[in-house]
């Protein structure tokens, strides 16, 4: 196992070794995205074309799938199959396929490279059988977020990518403004890059000229519109975000946090007092107010009805579901939040 940071080392490296199967998992999507992206490259590079995605739930056929990979050999290009399965949840099925999968490609080329896209595993998924065997015959990657200490310095790495350079108080800086979420980091520095010179020195008068903190505290603002229940000011707070240039893979990222901290509420409230709930979820006492607010306009089934909805948009903006453009990305968003506040 090894983390997201590494493995992209390794794309990059210019001797990359082809693995038959891949496990891309872990909270950070920017390393999900920039691990994903970087291997389908890879992949594509070296004569593996991108076949079928295979979406997984509980009612995952695996025998077309297992139907699929057998058929590897009357081909004749070599193919990459995706199988996105946020939840890490093969079943005995699954677990089974993944297991004789591992044994049947160690003694063969990888005609076939499967790439398997989880979300967060905790620690009994992480020791099951079908992650175990996928690390005994290929690689596990994992994405973790960066801690919020160490994340000036992820900046600054990144814009040595951009071919820029990041002063640590500029670092510190933008760090502080986008409060650990690194699309957002990661969007305003592609920005600078394009804005500054080549070679240029950002220094915190740049952060401060460029890196507009309007946008970041409307993000927030939107969140609590939408757990008020204010439906029509959510819908314009997104599209002025829309139009200020704020992407669309940052805007999920805040709805999808919000709608995970709601499931969870949801799942204490089963067993503790809404009080207890937010004491373990370490809710501030001033937003307890919208949280409760939300909490009774919608239950658990409903809020998890919503981080399926959530997960369909991801797909979209990661190419896996195919749209006819983003006003199709920004009208599901646009519909996520106005059920998140009705």
């Amino acid at each position: 196992m090894i983390l997201a940071s590494a493995f992209l080392n390794q794309l990059n490296s210019g001797n990359f070794d082809i693995k038959p199967i891949y496990l891309l998992y872990g909270e950070e999507p920017l390393f999900l995205r920039d691990s994903l992206d970087g291997l389908k490259k890879q992949l594509l590079s070296q004569g593996y074309m991108a076949s079928e995605t295979y979406d997984v739930d509980a009612n995952f056929d695996w025998q077309s799938l297992q139907m699929d990979t057998q058929a590897g050999s009357l081909f004749a290009e070599s193919r990459m199959i995706l199988i996105n399965m946020p939840k890490g949840s093969p079943g005995r099925e699954g677990g089974k396929f993944f297991q004789d999968w591992c044994q049947y490609v160690q003694a063969l080329p990888p005609e076939i490279v499967l790439v398997v896209l989880c979300e967060k595993l905790d620690s009994r998924q992480i020791k099951g059988k079908w992650v175990t065997s996928i690390e005994s015959a290929g690689l596990v990657v994992q994405a973790k977020p960066v801690p919020a200490n160490a994340l000036p310095g992820w900046c600054q790495n990144q814009a040595q990518l951009h071919g820029l350079t990041l002063e640590r108080e500029a670092a510190n800086l933008l760090a502080d403004r986008v409060e650990g979420n690194l699309l957002a980091a990661d969007q305003e520095i592609t920005k600078l890059s394009l804005s500054l010179p080549a070679n240029s020195t950002i220094t915190a008068e740049h952060i401060l000229e460029h890196v507009v903190d309007q946008a970041h505290y409307q993000l927030f603002a939107l969140a609590t519109a939408m757990l008020n229940g204010k439906v029509a000011y959510s819908v314009q707070m997104l599209a002025r975000l829309q139009q200020e240039g704020v992407e669309a893979p940052v805007i999920l990222w805040l709805l999808s946090k919000e709608i995970r901290q709601l499931i969870e509420l949801a799942q204490l409230t089963q067993q503790v007092s809404l009080n207890q709930a937010f004491n373990q979820c370490r809710i501030w006492q001033s937003r307890q107010g919208e949280y409760s607010q939300a909490m009774q306009r919608h239950g658990l089934q409903e809020w998890q009805n919503l981080l399926k909805q959530a997960l369909q948009i991801d797909r979209m903006i990661k190419g896996i579901q195919p749209t006819l453009n983003d006003r199709e990305v920004w009208f599901g968003l646009s519909d996520l939040v106005a059920k998140i506040a009705r």
